[in-house]
C-alpha cells in the first residue's frame, strides 16, 4: 500500500522502483491526484484533500506548546474518503475492528481531547489551543543530564562501536565530477509540496515548471542564456525532458540546480505533464548512511545539449 506518495518521483533509481512494483502481487495506491504511481496500482483509493477530510490532532512541545487540528471546510466533490475512513473500513473487512474502537477520526480526537481535559467544541471554533510558554534556558547549578550511558556528551560512543559502527563519524569524500560533467544537486520551492501540487492551479501559477540552475560563466561558455531549453544527460546515460535554464551566479561553477517534483509523465495531470524536467530521473546513483538508512542523492553527474 502507497499512501500519499508519489515513489516515482520520489525515490532514487526509478528502474529500482520499477522492477519492485513488477515483483509484488497487489499495489494498492491512496492517492488524491491520478500520479505516475497511481497509473501502477492495481487497486486505487482516491483520497479526500486535507480541506475535505478531518486529520489527527498536531500536538507540539515547542517553546509555545499548542494542539492545533485540522478539520474540513468542504465537502468531497465525489465519493473520495480521507485515509482515516479508509483505514478504519479495511481494518472492519480484516476483523481488526477491535483496534479502531470510534465511530469516526472526529469521535476519536474528541475522545483525547475530553480525556486529556482539553475542550473539543473550543478547540473546532479556535484552531488551535495555546499552553504556557516554556524557557528555552537551564537555571545555573541544575546538572545536565543526556540520553546517553554516561549522562553526558560523547564524543566517542561505546554504543555505535559495539553495534559495528564508527564510534567517531569519519569523513567521507564525495566521488569527483566525470570529466565534462557537472554536479546535480535538488531541493525544494516554497509553493510547492514535493511533486503533489504542481496540478494546484494557484500554486502553478507561482511556479508552473522547474529551470535548472547553471552558472551564468559556465552558461555563457557554452552559448546559453537564461530562457534558452536544454536537455540533461546523467552518467548513466538518462535523459530528461527539455527543461529551462536560468543562469545565474548563484550557483557554483562545478553544479547545476533543479527543483524536485516536475517533469511529470502522467497525463492525466493535464496542467503539469510535460512541464519541466524530472530531478529524480536523473538520480540513478545514490549512497546508504550504514548507521540511520538515510540516503545521499548528490552523486550525480550531468552535461546537457541545447534543444
Amino acid at each position: 500500500m502507497v499512501v500519499a506518495v508519489n515513489l516515482i518521483q520520489a525515490l532514487p533509481n526509478r528502474e529500482e522502483t520499477l522492477k519492485a512494483i513488477e515483483a509484488l502481487d497487489l499495489l494498492v495506491v491512496v492517492d488524491t491526484m491520478p500520479s505516475e504511481i497511481a497509473g501502477y496500482a492495481d487497486v486505487v483509493l482516491p483520497e479526500a484533500t486535507y480541506l475535505e477530510r478531518w486529520d489527527d490532532i498536531n500536538v507540539e512541545t515547542f517553546k509555545e506548546p499548542f494542539i492545533a487540528i485540522r478539520q474540513p471546510v468542504v465537502a468531497p466533490p465525489a465519493d473520495q474518503k480521507g485515509g482515516s475512513w479508509i483505514a478504519r473500513q479495511l481494518a472492519e473487512k480484516l476483523g481488526l475492528a477491535q483496534y479502531f474502537p470510534w465511530k469516526d477520526l472526529e469521535d476519536q480526537i474528541a475522545r483525547r481531547l475530553r480525556d486529556g481535559g482539553y475542550d473539543f467544541e473550543q478547540l473546532k471554533k479556535a484552531g488551535i489551543l495555546k499552553g504556557p510558554r516554556k524557557p528555552v534556558f537551564v537555571e545555573d547549578g541544575v546538572e545536565l543530564e543526556f540520553e546517553t550511558p554516561s549522562k553526558k556528551v560523547e564524543f566517542w560512543s561505546r554504543q555505535l562501536a559495539d553495534a559495528g559502527f564508527d564510534p567517531v563519524p569519519k569523513y567521507v569524500a564525495p566521488p569527483a565530477a566525470p570529466a565534462g560533467m557537472l554536479r546535480l544537486i535538488s531541493g525544494r520551492a516554497p509553493m510547492h509540496t514535493f511533486s503533489r501540487t504542481q496540478t494546484n492551479p494557484l500554486l502553478h501559477a507561482l511556479m508552473p515548471e522547474n529551470e535548472v540552475w547553471i552558472n551564468a560563466a559556465v552558461a555563457s561558455e557554452a552559448g546559453l542564456k537564461s530562457g534558452d531549453r536544454v536537455r540533461l544527460k546523467n552518467q548513466d546515460g538518462v535523459v530528461s525532458t527539455p527543461v529551462r535554464v536560468k543562469a545565474t551566479q548563484r550557483i557554483h561553477p562545478e553544479c547545476v540546480y533543479m527543483v524536485y517534483g516536475f517533469g511529470h509523465t502522467s497525463r492525466a495531470l493535464r496542467s503539469a505533464y510535460g512541464k519541466g524536467a524530472s530531478a529524480a530521473q536523473l538520480v540513478t546513483r545514490y549512497r546508504v548512511d550504514p548507521l540511520m538508512g538515510g540516503t545521499s542523492i548528490h552523486d550525480n553527474f550531468v552535461s546537457f545539449e541545447q534543444v
